[in-house]
């Protein structure tokens, strides 16, 4: 992590751990679940032609687990405005302890985003000098987000979202820890951590990995999280793939019922061969892999992974 980073990540800590922040800027306690608002960067007045504004397309919420709990449609947000959102789990009280937001094909420039949870524990935030600080596309904007220790106004940077990628932005979609921005942020910063909290997607389907985890498989090319292979091959085994330390490439489908998430070495039952809570279908006209969760007596289906390419092995 950069010194610049450190900075501005110490300043959000400190705005963080003071009033300023949350007493101004997080949305009153839900009804029916997680409360998260989402705020678009304000440029210079003077400036006309600068719009920071955009859509977001959904917010989705996810357990300590990591484990799916309820989406909400987004909505359009002007210059320094705001989209909020309640996502309702299913279960009273029970946080969202993930958070992932996912941007249209028109770039929002992101300031903040804060999270009031419906059991009343504290509250997190995400800013754009998160984003900034972490390699993604970032502009200055204006608007005041908290005081530091000293007095001082907090003007955080805003990180751009576009699902079409327009002038080289590289995510459609973010998704962070909100304890380590919030009750936590003291030990995120303390340990240098500000960028291990929040992933990015390039596509704004709901990201399947888990801020904060580590990694023991290596980087993958771009190609290979692009791709998804479907095997006939009946010595092909997904297990295999997941169970290896040593394989590399795309997301893997075999004959016997099997997807290996290559990324994180997940395997994971096709509902076809085991119709249990967390199962995955394949849906071919989307390019994507859909998982079935049960909430709260409910059954939903999100959407798990999304492809550009499906390569058929064996057919």
């Amino acid at each position: 992590m950069g010194t610049q980073l450190l900075t501005v990540f110490g300043l959000f800590s400190d705005a963080l751990t003071t009033t300023g922040f949350f007493q101004d800027l997080v949305q009153d306690s839900p009804a029916d679940g997680a409360s998260i608002r989402i705020k678009a960067g304000l440029p210079d007045l003077g400036n006309d032609g600068d719009s920071l504004s955009g859509s977001i397309n959904k917010v989705y919420s996810y357990s300590q687990a990591n484990g799916y709990q309820g989406q909400a449609d987004g909505c359009d947000i002007g210059n320094g405005g705001i989209c909020d959102v309640i996502i309702d789990a299913g279960v009273p009280g029970q946080r969202a302890v993930y958070v992932s937001v996912s941007n249209n094909n028109d770039a929002t420039c992101i300031a903040w985003i804060t999270v009031n949870q419906r059991d009343g524990t504290f509250p997190g935030a995400w800013t754009g000098d998160i984003g900034a600080g972490c390699g993604q596309t970032w502009y200055e904007q204006i608007e005041v987000a908290g005081k530091q220790e000293n007095g001082k106004d907090y003007v955080p940077k805003c990180t751009w979202l576009d699902a079409d990628h327009t002038n080289d932005i590289p995510s459609a979609a973010l998704k962070f820890d909100v304890t380590a921005y919030g009750e936590n942020v003291n030990q995120t910063a303390d340990a240098n951590a500000a960028c291990d909290y929040t992933i990015f997607g390039e596509d704004n389907g709901p990201l399947a990995g888990k801020p904060g985890a580590k990694r023991s498989t290596p980087e993958r090319s771009q190609w290979m999280t692009e791709a998804l292979v479907v095997s006939h091959i009946a010595s092909h085994s997904a297990k295999g793939l997941c169970d290896s330390a040593t394989s590399l490439g795309p997301d893997f489908v075999d004959i016997h019922g099997n997807f290996c998430d290559m990324g994180s070495k997940t395997l994971t039952p096709l509902c076809s061969s085991q119709d249990v809570d967390g199962c995955v279908e394949l849906d071919e006209d989307e390019k994507a892999v859909v998982k079935r969760m049960s909430v709260a007596k409910r059954t939903a289906s999100v959407k798990h992974k999304s492809y550009k390419k499906i390569s058929k092995w064996g057919f």
